[in-house]
């Protein structure tokens, strides 16, 4: 884990409430000149730039320590305590001591354009100073409410020996309660912070997790991200309602664990503590919204990025941008439905040491789409890829989003650019959309689970989960990496009149003993019919391809809205691969 961790002890909030005070500003040199800043930039640009970056404390209501507000044109023109707030705005900026230590600053292009306007053009602030955010910081109360329940999640003082680099251990807790409750704020409790990475959250739907301490390099299947905690934060604490647990429910806290000073006799009690109240309010639910499957070649820079279709009216409080070592720039826009485009947050500079909440506070509407998309330099001799090592990559905004999302991930195509590009096959159905979701999965060891059919609805359904189930855990000679192994898909199927579509995509990243990787691209496209009342297994008579390469026997399940296929097992260098997808109805 990189030294500056150790840095984590200094609270945001702390230098935030000393340094917007207004008493120890220097004017700017130019302030004697007294240049009028042009209104009519100030109306369509420059108040909002002021607004987003110093909001928080010189906003309409002064707040942590400022005395007035920065958002009036004409107070910003008279002086104050010997100097014009507008020379003072350009001062602070000028010499780095605004925004507040501890914050990021603004990205060079919304400093220059506020120094400029404040200056009338004979000021510029340098640029590429630390990392720089277009977007403030999320505020949270530096106390907790008075009276609040608490719940400690902890470590449990587990031992982290010297040799531990890349430890994913994860701790199951059960909600002992007997009454529903809503999260109101969340508290990192941390012990020995010095090889602690990052700490997840997540809600175990599926009660599929171990109840002791158990290695997790990934998450219980259907589980929700709940909270993520990051180098940089303080707490996080709703300004109204929270996230919902019920009584009976199991919570997942996964620790990653970095001794990268290989210290000995390490044992850690670190956690969370969950501040909680009865029910009421707005309820929040996070979704991480990012490309799942991408990867950097050795020595280069490189690109990831994907989208996030709205389909229902939601509001966006928060978001927190998450990359590691090889990560340089952050970007999300929102593309309005009549296709104007907002910049969400921009961040330059990349930090992986300052992972920080971000004030979205943004309206999302049906139509809607959030791009993102992450910047790498990857300066080693090795590919990168996406994966959750801290040798890896990622590029994920951990946002909250209410109505709570019924989905963990947020990803789908951009363009054919995409790391895992999908453009619907020949046996897809006429005008198939293109904008699918990346379904993330696993592969395991075992008989794949029976399928019990159903009913099948006239829908489209869309690719959300893959499972590949093998019959061994080893091809030839070679183990199987199960934890490092990936699978992404995209993909969609359609149900009609008798008639059978499916079409899809699949990257298998397969990892054996010794770090050899195995990568392919495997695509499918086919459709049958079928006669009468369907029936697991469902028997097609080929439509398309009309050849014998098509399966004519496909075992599915159908519950409400999700539907799972069993496309026919078939055989790898002497191992067996049985794929399960599992589908959503499409809107």
């Amino acid at each position: 884990m990189r030294s500056t961790a150790r840095l984590l002890g200094l609270g945001v909030l702390s230098s935030i409430a000393v340094a917007c005070g207004d008493d120890v500003v220097t004017p700017s040199p130019d302030a004697g000149n007294a240049c009028v800043p042009d209104r009519a930039m100030w109306d369509s640009t420059v108040r909002g730039h002021v607004e987003r970056q110093c909001g928080a404390c010189h906003g309409a209501s002064p707040a942590y320590g400022a005395s007035y507000s920065l958002l009036d044109y004409d107070a910003n023109l008279r002086p104050r305590n010997g100097a014009r707030p507008v020379d003072r705005i350009a001062a602070r900026l000028l010499d780095g001591t605004m925004p507040p230590a501890g914050t990021p600053a603004p990205t060079d292009a919304v400093a220059q354009a506020i120094v400029q306007w404040a200056s009338c053009g004979a000021q510029t602030p340098p640029t590429g100073r630390g990392l720089r955010a277009s977007r403030p910081v999320f505020r949270s109360p530096a106390a907790a409410p008075a009276g609040m329940e608490t719940w400690d999640l902890r470590a449990g003082n587990f031992a982290v020996g010297p040799t531990e680099t890349d430890r994913y251990q994860c701790f199951t807790f059960t909600y002992g309660g007997t009454e529903p409750r809503f999260v109101r704020r969340f508290e990192f409790l941390g012990d020995r912070r010095e090889v602690v990475h990052h700490v997840v959250l997540l809600r175990d739907n599926q009660m599929a997790a171990p109840t002791t301490p158990f290695v997790c390099n990934s998450m219980p299947e259907g589980s929700d991200y709940l909270y993520a905690w990051a180098p940089g934060q303080d707490a996080l604490q709703f300004p109204e309602g929270g996230l919902r647990i019920v009584p009976g429910q199991r919570l997942v806290m996964q620790i990653h664990y970095n001794n990268g000073q290989a210290l000995p006799n390490v044992v850690d009690n670190s956690g969370l503590r969950l501040y909680h109240a009865a029910p009421g309010g707005t309820e929040y639910g996070m979704v991480a919204i990012g490309p799942l499957a991408f990867q950097v070649p050795a020595r280069s820079m490189g690109t990831a990025q994907s989208g996030c279709n709205i389909t229902r009216e939601s509001r966006l409080l928060t978001g927190m941008p998450h990359m590691h070592g090889w990560g340089s720039g952050f970007s999300e826009d929102i593309v309005r439905q009549g296709g104007a485009r907002e910049s969400l947050i921009a961040l330059q500079g990349w930090r992986f040491e300052t992972e920080l909440f971000y004030d979205f506070s943004t309206a999302l509407h049906p139509g809607d789409r959030i791009e993102t998309q992450c910047t790498f330099n990857n300066t080693s001799a090795d590919m990168v890829r996406s994966g959750s090592r801290t040798s890896d990559e990622m590029c994920f905004n951990f946002a909250y989003v209410t109505p709570p999302p019924t989905e963990r991930y947020c990803d789908q195509a951009t363009g054919p650019a995409d790391a895992l590009g999908y453009t619907p096959g020949a046996c897809a159905m006429p005008a198939a959309p293109t904008m699918v979701p990346t379904a993330m999965g696993r592969a395991v060891v075992g008989a794949p689970p029976a399928l019990a059919g159903g009913a099948l609805p006239d829908a489209r359904w869309e690719l959300t989960g893959v499972s590949w189930y093998l019959s061994a855990g080893a091809v030839g000679p070679s183990m199987i990496n199960l934890d490092e192994t990936t699978l992404a898909a995209r993909g969609q199927v359609w149900t009609a009149a008798g008639r059978f579509t499916a079409d899809f995509i699949t990257r298998l990243g397969l990892v054996l003993t010794g770090g050899a990787r195995i990568a392919r691209d495997i695509p499918g496209s086919f459709a049958g019919t079928y006669t009468g009342a369907a029936a697991a297994p469902l028997t097609l008579t080929p439509a398309c391809p009309s050849t014998a390469t098509m399966p004519t026997v496909i075992n599915y399940a159908v519950e409400g809205d999700t539907l799972t296929v069993g496309v026919p097992s078939s055989n790898f260098s002497g191992l067996t691969i049985s794929p399960r997808y599992t589908f959503r109805r499409a809107p």
